[in-house]
This record gives C-alpha cells, sequence and structure tokens, in this order.
C-alpha cells in the first residue's frame, strides 16, 4: 500500500449550483504529488477523469456551463501542469528554476460536483526544450511528452475526498530503474501484417496497490510494428488496440517484467 494516504473524506454540499443544473458544487476534493520513481521533481502534467458512480466520466470544470454533465471526450478539467522549465532529467527538489520559482510536485483538484465518485489520474512526463510560451490564460504552456528518462503514470478509481496520493513515474533502466515495455506487431484474421490506429497500456492495478508505481502508455504506429515503452515493471496491463477500421482489441493480463520487453501479436 502507499504510505501516508488518508482516509476519503465526504465534501460538503454548498448552495452554489452549476448552470446546467446536472450536479451541486461541493467542496470535495483529491490532493497529492507527482515526481520521479528516484525522487526527483518532474516536468509533468497531470490528467484528470472524474466518475460518477456509474462510472460515467463527467465535466467537472466550474468555468463550464454543463458542470456535473456527462463529457463526451476529453478530461473532466484542463490539465495541471507543474515545473515547467525542467528537462527530461528531473531536478533535485527545491531547485530554483530560470524564472526564479522552484520546483514542486504538489497538485490538488477541488470543487467537485456532488454526483463524483472516483477519479482517475494520467500523468505524463515532459522536458523543456527552450520555449517559456504562455498561453492566453498566462500558464506555461505543455512541453514535449518525454519518456527518456520518465515513464507515464496511471492511478485509477482514487475515491473522491482523498488526499496525500502519489503519483510516481517510473524510472527507465538507463537511469538505474527498472522499466520495461510491450512491442510487437499488428496482424489481420489471415496473419498479414496490419499498422494499428493507436495502442494503449494500463496497468490493472488498483490506485494504492504495491509496488506504488503504476504505469501507461501509448503509441500511434506508422508501420505494423509498435512499442509501449518506459512502463513500470513489475505490473499487469490491459492492452487496448485499435485497427485500420478502428476496431477495438483488448488484451488483458500482460505482465511487464524490470529491464524487459514483453513480446505480444495483436489480431485485430
Amino acid at each position: 500500500m502507499l504510505a501516508g494516504l488518508l482516509a476519503p473524506a465526504a465534501g460538503a454540499v454548498t448552495a452554489e449550483t452549476a448552470s446546467a443544473a446536472c450536479a451541486t458544487r461541493t467542496t470535495a476534493s483529491i490532493s497529492g504529488t507527482v515526481y520521479g520513481q528516484d525522487g526527483r521533481d518532474v516536468n509533468a502534467s497531470v490528467g484528470f477523469d472524474v466518475l460518477d458512480r456509474a462510472g460515467t466520466p463527467l465535466n467537472t470544470d466550474p468555468s463550464r456551463a454543463d458542470y456535473g454533465c456527462a463529457k463526451a471526450g476529453g478530461y473532466s478539467v484542463p490539465q495541471t501542469y507543474v515545473n515547467h522549465f525542467v528537462g527530461y532529467q528531473g531536478a533535485q527538489p527545491g531547485t530554483v528554476m530560470k524564472d526564479g520559482t522552484r520546483t514542486t510536485r504538489a497538485f490538488r483538484l477541488g470543487t467537485l460536483p456532488s454526483n463524483a465518485h472516483t477519479v482517475w489520474i494520467e500523468a505524463y512526463s515532459r522536458g523543456y526544450q527552450g520555449s517559456p510560451c504562455k498561453d492566453s490564460k498566462g500558464n506555461w504552456c505543455f512541453n514535449p511528452t518525454d519518456v527518456r528518462k520518465y515513464g507515464y503514470a496511471n492511478l485509477i478509481k482514487i475515491p473522491v475526498g482523498t488526499q496525500g496520493i502519489r503519483v510516481v513515474l517510473p524510472t527507465t533502466c538507463g537511469f538505474r530503474g527498472t522499466a520495461g515495455s510491450i512491442v510487437g506487431k499488428g496482424i489481420d484474421a489471415a496473419g498479414r501484417p496490419v499498422t494499428l490506429k493507436q495502442v494503449y497500456a494500463w496497468t490493472e492495478a488498483s490506485w494504492n496497490a504495491a509496488p506504488g508505481v503504476h504505469g501507461w502508455a501509448a503509441h500511434k504506429p506508422t508501420t505494423p510494428t509498435y512499442a509501449l515503452r518506459s512502463l513500470a515493471a513489475g505490473q499487469r496491463y490491459v492492452v487496448w488496440a485499435y485497427g485500420p477500421r478502428g476496431n477495438k482489441v483488448v488484451t488483458k493480463n500482460v505482465l511487464v517484467r524490470p529491464c524487459a520487453s514483453t513480446p505480444l501479436t495483436i489480431r485485430v
């Protein structure tokens, strides 16, 4: 189990309601930290999918008219972003960045609707490449994703109200870590090579299960071969693959071992 987690706490409902009237706004939240498996601060974005008791993803951005309503795509709120000026190799905790601020690892998602039940988290490792732009709201533009040192992290079905969540990005073997991969090719019913539209892998482990580092990866192949790299080792993954015509094939219980490539041929 992950250390330092507090028991879920129910959010107190306020009188303020969303304009779409799908749910009532509350003070419920989740919070935690995101950092590298080697203990360094990282350049990362964190995406949140908030679900109701039936498993329906919700829009939970308080600025939206459809707050608390079912969403069609994208994350429930804009992604959280930390440490814009940190390179892909990470930084010592509290490092002063070029804009004069210190690196951080804290995140928080608050003002959740009354129908919110669980939260899924996906974290992306990134790296500064010399482009300190800002968007129209004054937020730093995201740096490109980079999995040379750190892979992505994925935590599923976190109860609303949980605090002290630890989102740990797996470290690759080239940097004294243990991350592995799933590699293979797509084939059709006759065994002929085909190029898959998209391939994903998510850990099947509970958000608070040992060893506490939970991975995911995505690849959009341009050839029949694919590779899902920098995955947390010691985990069993479910792999979603989409064929040339968009049909989905799901493979479960795919084990990733430390510093090893797990072969997986996907028939679509």
